[in-house]
Formats: C-alpha cells, structure tokens, sequence
C-alpha cells in the first residue's frame, strides 16, 4: 500500500489520476467532517451540499499546493484547508443575502433590483462567449458542470466519467474557460470607460 506522500507526489508530478481517487477514498472522511462541522444547521444546507459536490476538487486542490516539508500531514493540511473554505463561506453569507430563483425571475420594481438584471446580462454575454468558443470542450463542461435539472452543480467525478476525461482535465478545461471570459470582459469594460 502506497503512503500518501507517495500518492500525492505522483499526483503533482505525473498528474495520475488513480493516484488522485485513491487519495480522494482515503480522506473523503475528513473533508466531510470538517464540512459537517462548521456548517452544521439548517440555514447552512445549501452551501453544506455545494462543499460535499464539490469535495473531489477541494481535495484535488489541496493535493496540488501541498507541501511536506511545512510540517503537517496531508489530513491534517486537509482539515485546514476545510476549515478555512467553510470560514470563507460563512463570511460571504453575512455578506450577501439569498433569494430564490422567483426572486430573481421578476422585473425590477427599484433601484436595488437594476443590479440583479446587469447580472442577466454578465451570463447572456457568457452565454454568447461559449457559442463563439472555438474549443468546444468548454461548452460541455460548463453544460455539464451547471446545466443539471436539479439546480445543482453536478461534481466534478461525474462530469470527468461522461466526458471520458480525467477530473483534473475537466477542471483545468473549467478553469482556462473562466479565465478567458473574465479576459475579454475586462477588455470590454476597458474599451467601454475609454470610449
């Protein structure tokens, strides 16, 4: 049996992704701990349920940055990295408060209700950029990552299997997407305030 340290270096190094599940099985235990943990209650669900989907990725990542030589073991850099991302979301939730999607579906009746329509416009530019998109993979990943009838985000896991790609492709494919949509439209905001 592999140690983890052996497991995650060929996950950083050779990017091996039975490596990666095998490290995702051992230590899906405290991710889900730390999760239950801090957002345990019924106000907390939704996001509760956002982090286990996500629970692939969040191990993935912390695979990806860390590093033994600072001391602690992989569960225990897990656990932190766990406790901090529910930290994060806990902290945005007092930010910004929720609504349902009737909510967001109604035309504006004031002031405040203008923002919720430039954000229809942020994901019909979107919309358009991933029709335009010569690399057709980011459409089906993005379709398949948020287009489920659920109205949830589908996990990383099932989105790789039904591709036929391993999950750390398919969040490389996610990421290089996002990171070029936010390109062009902070080049469109440029030439918009420069006009």
């Amino acid at each position: 049996m592999q140690t983890d340290q052996e497991l995650i270096n060929r996950v950083q190094e050779e990017q091996d992704n039975d490596s990666l599940v095998e490290i995702i099985n051992r230590h899906s235990g405290v991710y889900q701990d730390m999760v239950d943990k801090f957002l345990s209650g019924g106000k907390n669900v939704a996001d509760r349920d956002g982090l286990l989907e996500d629970k692939e990725f969040a191990i993935y990542s912390s695979v990806m940055k860390y590093d033994p030589s600072r001391g602690a073991k992989f569960p225990t850099y897990l656990a932190n990295q766990a406790r901090w991302t529910c930290l994060n979301t806990l902290t945005r939730n007092k930010k910004f408060q929720k609504c349902s999607l009737e909510e967001l579906l109604r035309p504006p009746q004031s002031e405040g209700d203008l923002e919720i329509h430039e954000n229809d416009e942020i994901f019909s530019l979107f919309k358009s950029f991933l029709a335009k998109e010569k690399d057709k993979r980011f459409k089906k990943v993005i379709d398949m990552r948020y287009n489920s009838l659920s109205n949830n985000v589908t996990p990383w896991s099932k989105v790789a299997e039904s591709i036929g790609m391993s999950i750390q492709g398919v969040i490389n494919i996610h990421n290089r997407c996002l990171l070029k949509f936010k390109k062009k439209i902070s080049k469109s905001c440029i030439t918009v305030l420069h006009q």
